[in-house]
């Protein structure tokens, strides 16, 4: 009996400095630093509204009796973040089934890849849609919705892009675009008399990446 448990002992003895030479795992240090595809991207800004004057030009809207509608440039209360002063007002006298569209006085283009669109909106409560039309580079046009603004106060708002919008260039000297469109509202207060809806809009934001590029000279 005394033989049977001496022995046990005695391998785990023996086997004490192997399980010591067993190293916990090293932190990576800088030479050696896991790039994650989050860290390829950056934020760029499209449109900040700071410059480019907005006006009732820069939009339509269905007028089947009395709507009405409005834009302009304000600079009260800014989204809250960094050197942000003007901002666009949106307005419109109406209901659902009604629209209001946003057609930006200057070109809103994205040259590098994009993973998402951001934009900060400012809801009043009022359940209303927004949606944002962007051309890819192949010419076609996505209606995205950027979503329902029945909340209150400023709120970033974000769209994915998936696979189905264009953006690579297929030649290396054929330089590919998105282009942000215009911006749609659609009112969905549902009684019979319209109402007026109000939101904001502030700083137009992309995630973007370098396009990839074919550097390897095949001719070996």
């Amino acid at each position: 009996m005394k033989r049977s448990v001496l022995f046990p002992l005695i391998l785990l003895v023996a086997l004490l400095p192997v399980f010591g030479q067993e190293k916990p795992a090293e932190k990576p240090g800088a030479a050696d630093k896991v790039v994650t595809g989050d860290q390829l991207y950056s934020e760029i800004t499209v449109e900040d509204f700071e410059t480019t004057p907005y006006s009732d030009k820069d939009m339509s809207f269905t007028k089947s009796s009395e709507q009405q509608a409005g834009l302009s440039i304000r600079d009260q209360f800014p989204a809250p973040i960094s050197n942000s002063k003007k901002y666009l007002g949106a307005k419109i006298y109406g209901k659902q089934g009604d629209s209001l569209t946003i057609n930006p006085p200057k070109t809103l283009v994205i040259d590098k890849f994009c993973k998402t669109i951001s934009i900060w909106v400012y809801g009043k409560n009022f359940s209303g849609e927004l949606s944002m039309f962007l051309k890819d580079a192949d010419g076609k046009v996505h209606r995205l919705p950027i979503g329902k603004l029945n909340f209150l106060g400023w709120r970033k708002m974000t769209v994915v892009l998936t696979d189905q919008v264009a953006q690579e260039d297929k030649f290396l000297t054929q330089k590919r675009q998105l282009e942000i469109m215009k911006f749609l509202y659609k009112p969905g207060n549902t009684g019979r008399l319209p109402l007026w809806n109000y939101f904001y809009m502030d700083d137009i934001t992309a995630m973007v990446r370098e396009k990839y590029t074919d550097r390897q000279n095949d001719e070996w």
